[in-house]
This record gives structure tokens, C-alpha cells and sequence, in this order.
């Protein structure tokens, strides 16, 4: 599925797009991509930001108050107000909304951070939507849709899972999504609020 979001898109958005609810503007045929990012042609640093310590900076805008520090590689991405890529991280083509944070040895493509949302550490995340407040650390996801006040931790993989209600909890050693129960490859889980995996 291919869903167009800007930086400021909310759970909301990007569901009615993905032609979840009465009042989608989506038709039924997709192709799996998270999301389609606003490339820039120059980095932009706003007064009070903060950019140190990182090898390679190229097409970024960084907010008021947003810092990047010690990252390996930060690529077309947009960090809104108080966000953070730190400490050895790799990122391409990433939304930061307000407060999120990608951190310590993590790998991020494609992929949407909501308000609070945090990556790390030692994650490999490509095409995501991420809510807010969730967070995902030492596992890795793809192609999936996280909603907010959910965490994954302690190793585990989620492939193509639509998850827009969140608050729930991915358990070590849990494989999550297309191909991995039970599953053809070409197909997507659907959870529901509050679900824990284990």
C-alpha cells in the first residue's frame, strides 16, 4: 500500500487514506510503501538547533530546538520542534514530529515518527507509520502501519501489520505479520487495540 503523508499527518490521516473508515479517499488496489517523502534540495538549520558530530548530512530540515548528533548518515528527513537522531544512527527519508527520537546504532528508512514516538536502540525499521508515544527498540519492522501507546522490544519482527489502535505490546521472539503466521507472503495482519503478542 502507498500512503502520502506530510510531517504534520496524524493517525487519522493516514488511515482514511489507506481506506480504513467512512470517509477514505482511497480506492482498493495498493502497493506496499509507507509513505512518500517531501525531498529537499538543501539542508536547513533553524536558529537554536543543534547539528554535531555527524559524517553525513544531506537534504534535511532541522525545527527550532531539534538535534542531530553523532549519527553515522541523516538523509532527506524533517525534524520537527525538540526531536533527536543521535549516537550512530542511520536515517533516509524520515518524518520526526514533535519530540521523536530515533537513537543508538539504529537503521531508519521510510518511515514516520508521530509526536513522542521512539526508534531505538538497535532497530532496523523501513516503511512505518510509527503513532505516537510508541516505541519500537531492538527488533525490526517493515511495512506497517503502528498505532500510538504501542512498544516492541527484545528482538522481534513485525512484517506488514496494520495496527492503527495500538496500546499493546510486541514479546520477545515474537514474529509478527506477512509470511510469519501462517500467512501468504502477500498478505498483512490485522490487529486490534490492546492486543499483546508473544
Amino acid at each position: 500500500r502507498t500512503v502520502k503523508v506530510h510531517v504534520e499527518s496524524t493517525m487519522i490521516d493516514v488511515c482514511h487514506k489507506l481506506g480504513m473508515g467512512s470517509q477514505s479517499t482511497s480506492s482498493s488496489k495498493f502497493h506496499y510503501q509507507a509513505y512518500q517523502p517531501t525531498r529537499l534540495a538543501m539542508n536547513i538549520i533553524c536558529a537554536d538547533a543543534a547539528v554535531q558530530h555527524t559524517l553525513k548530512i544531506c537534504n534535511v530540515y532541522v525545527s527550532s530546538h531539534a538535534c542531530i548528533d553523532a549519527a553515522t548518515s541523516v538523509t532527506n528527513a524533517i525534524l520537527l520542534p525538540e526531536s533527536s537522531i543521535n549516537k550512530s544512527c542511520t536515517v533516509d527519508d524520515v518524518y520526526l514530529q514533535w519530540k521523536a527520537e530515533i537513537t543508538t546504532n539504529s537503521s531508519v528508512s521510510s518511515t514516520v515518527l508521530m509526536e513522542c514516538a521512539a526508534i531505538g536502540p538497535n532497530s532496523f525499521v523501513s516503511n512505518t507509520v510509527l503513532g505516537p508515544d510508541s516505541h519500537l527498540s531492538a527488533g525490526e519492522c517493515h511495512c506497517s502501519l503502528i498505532g500510538p501507546n504501542t512498544n516492541s522490544h527484545h528482538q522481534s519482527l513485525i512484517i506488514s501489520v496494520l495496527w492503527p489502535l495500538g496500546r499493546g505490546n510486541v514479546g520477545y521472539g515474537c514474529n509478527l505479520g506477512s509470511n510469519h503466521t501462517g500467512r501468504q507472503a502477500d498478505q498483512e495482519v490485522g490487529s486490534g487495540e490492546g492486543t499483546f503478542w508473544g
